[in-house]
C-alpha cells in the first residue's frame, strides 16, 4: 500500500467570519492510498483553532509503514485501530486515513461505502452556512444559494437580532443558528432564543462557552429548539455527560478521527437519546461525501463545504434540492486529478 500527499489550501467564496475571527482559506492537506490498481483519497482540514498543523500532520504521515497494514482482510477500522494503539492524537490526519481507507476499500470491492453500514437510507437536507454578514452579504448569499432548502446563520453576539431579522426578511426558508461560544448569559440568550420561537429556527449550536455545561443544561430546559453541543463534544467518553446539557451533538470527522470512530459515536449517542447533526471544517467535496456516509442516521447535515470554497479538486459531490447526491458508486462515490 503506497500513500502520497499534498499540501492544497481551501480558499474561500466570501471570507469566512465568525464569532472568534474571520479566515480567506483553510489549510488542506490530501492524502491517496494506492493499492495494487485502486486508490482511495481523504482529507485533513485545519482550521487555525485547532492544534494540529500541516507540518504536524505530515510529520504523523512519515511515521506510519502503510505496507504492514496491506494483510489485515483490508478492515479500515482495524487498520486504523491499530495506528491508533501506536500515535495519539492527530485526529484530522487519522481522519484522512480512515476516509482514504474506506475509499479504497469501497473502490476494492466495488460498493458505495455508506453500503457496509446501512440498508434503510433516509436523506436529511444539508444546510448552507452564512457566515457573520451584513445585510447585502446575506441576500447575496441567500440569491447564490437556491439549491439549498435550510441554512445555518453563524451569529457573533453583537448584531444576532439584526442578522435574523436580515434572514428572515430575504428568505422564508428553515434555519439553524450557531453562536460559536458567543453568548454570554441565560439572560441575553433567551431573548434571542424568544424571537427564534417565532421563526424556522429548528436547532441552536453551541450557545455557550464549550466548559459552561450549566447554562446549556438551563438554556436546553427552557425551550423546545434543540440545543447542539459542537466545540463542547470532542470525545466519545463525554456523550454521558453533554446528554444532561444539550440534545444532541455535532460530529465531526476532522475531530473524531474519521468514519469508523463517528460510527462508534454515533452508535452511544443514540443510546443516549441524542439527536445527530453530521458536520465539517469547511472541507472540499472529498471530506464531505465522506461524512455524508454517514447520513443515514442524521437528522441533520452541515456538509456545504464545497459551496463555500473556490477551488474544490473533486468532482462528483452536489446538493440538489437541498440534499446530497453523490455521482459514483463505489468508494466515496468521487474523482480528482489532483494527484
Amino acid at each position: 500500500m503506497k500513500l502520497s500527499y499534498i499540501d492544497y489550501p481551501l480558499v474561500f467564496k466570501y471570507p469566512f467570519k465568525i464569532a472568534h475571527g474571520i479566515r480567506t482559506e483553510t489549510p488542506c492537506l490530501f492524502v491517496k492510498l494506492e493499492l495494487e490498481n485502486n486508490v482511495g483519497y481523504g482529507e485533513c482540514t485545519l482550521p487555525p483553532y485547532l492544534k494540529d498543523t500541516i507540518e504536524s500532520s505530515i510529520s504523523f504521515l512519515e511515521k506510519i509503514d502503510f505496507s504492514i497494514y496491506e494483510n489485515m482482510d483490508f478492515n479500515p477500522t482495524e487498520i486504523s485501530n491499530e495506528i491508533d494503539k501506536n500515535y495519539t492524537e492527530n485526529y484530522p490526519i487519522k481522519a484522512a486515513i480512515n476516509m482514504a481507507l474506506w475509499d479504497l476499500k469501497g473502490k476494492i470491492e466495488n460498493k458505495l461505502v455508506d453500503t457496509y453500514f446501512y440498508t434503510n437510507k433516509k436523506t436529511p437536507y444539508c444546510t448552507y452556512t452564512i457566515g457573520v454578514s451584513n445585510e447585502q452579504e446575506i441576500k447575496e448569499k441567500i440569491a447564490s444559494s437556491s439549491n439549498f432548502e435550510i441554512y445555518k446563520l453563524k451569529l457573533d453576539g453583537i448584531n444576532d437580532f439584526e442578522t435574523i431579522e436580515y434572514f428572515t426578511k430575504y428568505s422564508d426558508k428553515p434555519f439553524a443558528i450557531d453562536a460559536n461560544q458567543c453568548w454570554k448569559s441565560i439572560e441575553e440568550a433567551l431573548e434571542i432564543v424568544a424571537l427564534l420561537e417565532q421563526k424556522k429556527c429548528f436547532l441552536i449550536e453551541q450557545p455557550f462557552d464549550k466548559l459552561d455545561r450549566e447554562m446549556s443544561q438551563l438554556l436546553k430546559n427552557k425551550t423546545k429548539i434543540p440545543i447542539i453541543a459542537d466545540e463542547a463534544f470532542q470525545h466519545i467518553n463525554q456523550l454521558r455527560e453533554l446528554s444532561e446539557s444539550f440534545d444532541g451533538i455535532n460530529i465531526k470527522l476532522m475531530k473524531c478521527g474519521g468514519i469508523s470512530n463517528a460510527l462508534e459515536i454515533i452508535k452511544q449517542a443514540k443510546e443516549l437519546d441524542l439527536k445527530i447533526l453530521i458536520g465539517c471544517m469547511s472541507e472540499s467535496a472529498c471530506g464531505c461525501a465522506a461524512g455524508s456516509m454517514l447520513q443515514h442516521d442524521a437528522d441533520w447535515l452541515d456538509l456545504d463545504g464545497p459551496y463555500l470554497i473556490n477551488n474544490n479538486p473533486f468532482d462528483g459531490y452536489k446538493i440538489q434540492n437541498g440534499k446530497i447526491e453523490i455521482a459514483g458508486n463505489i468508494g466515496i462515490g468521487l474523482e480528482t486529478g489532483l494527484f
